[in-house]
């Protein structure tokens, strides 16, 4: 232990008495200074007090403040800063809230009312479902993402959407299904019960389904089967995914008839398709009958003319149009196949010797005004959804191929229609990639029109002398003109044509 000097220990002061005074860091005892002892690292790190210098009061645990200069006597520290017990904060631990716990969002389990969040009420499905009742009363909405929704009119609740099962109380018995305007009223995924029939069972409503299946009403005796399934989106064991009426479900798979019969009288068969990974596969159906000229395919089984004509392997690296090749992409490109992304529609060949099946219309080609390509019927401009997205295909107004025997009334069907062809838009003639840009009076919209080679013009227009012969586009009305252009029946074509007014 260190002594400090005695010499410099004392100081006088009033009355006779001496004081002693130890500098900063030492303590007094009798009338000697020490140094004052550091406690070791795990007292302080455990919260307790270092030594306090000695202030001549034995015991003392009043701590002495930072702004006391050092030589104060201890009396009149002690008559400075006393501090009284009761000033001290009351520090309970272990001190609750009395609040209740927030309550439970949309879609969330509940026993009653009061276990959901303020507003939301217990829906008595399964284990409970927090939600706004008669979402669909005027003023009601649905909070978040949440969807209003009820197979009935009078249960119509605020539903919590979803992408897949484990967004959703699995656990409890619900799945992700996802509906459409055909099989539930909207187009949308959402968390709700899962019944108990199993793929290729019959149903009525959505809810009698098994897991994410919902219920193809259009099916004489309903079915249950999952919408939406592709390479990446595997069906469930049993079931496999194939083109329906163009669109993706997974269907029971079956090798009998007899293991698609349900209890009721409609007779269902184990039919011989092709999946969307083109293997050859067998699924339970209503009937054999494919899809009609027009539909999204991926192999002649899903057709009815036993003809899917593939547009599409891929996609175009930089616009993600759909591609068959590098050339089709140009500046777009390269075409960056993908199975997963190749498309196909229905499609048949016609003549005025061979009808097209039902719904198709028969398209003329650019060299034959005797034959062409079955293709649907649109309903007009700007109508490309019927045209089944396949490139270069737009819905015109035109004459199409009169079947064997009959007559064929002008009218819209899809065709292609190349930019820079006969009757695509242009701006000026070097839009028509060689061609005539007939102008409206303001030249600031008009239609290529090419010249007419003996006579024959692609579909959508018509072969006019005005002193050369030019393919003019055929209308029904103004608006299948040009901006400022007039649709107008033309004496020497015996149709209508756009025309400057």
């Amino acid at each position: 232990m260190r002594w400090w000097g005695l010499a410099a220990a004392f100081a006088l002061v009033a009355c006779g008495e001496t004081k002693v005074v130890c500098p900063s860091g030492y303590r007094v005892e009798g009338t000697l200074c020490y140094p004052i002892e550091e406690p070791p690292a795990a007292d302080v790190k455990n919260g307790k007090n270092a030594a306090l210098p000695d202030t001549g009061v034995a015991d003392s645990q009043t701590p002495v403040p930072p702004d006391v200069a050092e030589g104060t006597d201890a009396e009149a520290v002690d008559a400075t800063f006393d501090v009284k017990p009761d000033a001290m904060p009351d520090a309970k631990p272990d001190a609750k809230p009395d609040a209740k716990p927030a309550g439970h969002a949309i879609g969330a389990g509940c026993g009653d009312d009061l276990d959901c969040l303020a507003g939301l009420t217990c829906f008595n499905w399964p284990k409970g479902y927090c939600t706004v009742s008669s979402c669909d009363a005027p003023g009601n909405t649905c909070p978040g993402a949440a969807v209003c929704w009820g197979e009935g009119k009078f249960s119509q609740i605020c539903t919590l959407a979803c992408d897949e099962n484990p967004d959703c109380r699995t656990a409890d018995g619900y799945a992700c299904k996802r509906l459409s305007q055909e099989f539930g009223g909207l187009d949308a995924r959402l968390c709700v019960p899962g019944g108990k029939q199993a793929a290729g069972l019959g149903c009525t409503k959505p809810l009698e389904c098994a897991g994410a299946a919902t219920c193809l009403t259009d099916m004489p005796g309903g079915y249950c089967a999952r919408l939406g399934c592709g390479l990446g989106d595997a069906c469930d064991a049993g079931t496999a995914c194939v083109l329906r009426n163009g669109k993706p479900v997974c269907l029971k798979t079956c090798k009998a008839d007899t293991e698609c019969q349900i209890p009721s009288k409609q007779a269902r068969k184990c039919v011989a398709k092709t999946d969307l990974a083109k293997a050859a596969v067998q699924v339970c159906l209503d009937s054999a009958k494919s899809a009609p000229v027009g539909s999204p395919c991926v192999a002649d089984l899903d057709c009815d003319s036993k003809l899917c004509t593939v547009f599409a392997k891929g996609a175009c690296v930089s616009s993600g149009a759909a591609c068959l090749n590098d050339g089709q992409c140009g500046a777009a490109g390269p075409c960056k196949l993908d199975p997963a992304k190749e498309k196909g529609t229905c499609s048949a060949p016609c003549s005025t010797d061979k009808a097209c099946p039902s719904g198709g219309v028969c398209v003329p080609g650019n060299s034959d005004a005797f034959s062409g390509t079955c293709q649907p019927n649109c309903k007009g401009p700007g109508d490309e959804e019927s045209c089944g997205g396949v490139p270069g295909l737009t819905c015109v107004f035109g004459q199409p191929i009169a079947p064997p025997g009959g007559v064929a009334a002008a009218g819209y069907a899809c065709a292609p229609q190349p930019k820079g062809g006969s009757g695509s838009a242009c701006a000026a003639d070097s839009d028509c990639s060689g061609n005539k840009c007939m102008f409206n009076s303001a030249k600031t919209a008009g239609f290529c029109a090419g010249k007419c080679a003996a006579g024959q013009c692609p579909f959508g227009t018509v072969c006019v002398e005005t002193g050369i012969s030019y393919c003019l586009r055929m209308c029904s009305g103004n608006y299948d003109c040009p901006a400022q252009m007039v649709c107008e029946t033309n004496a020497q074509a015996g149709t209508k044509v756009c025309g400057q007014p």
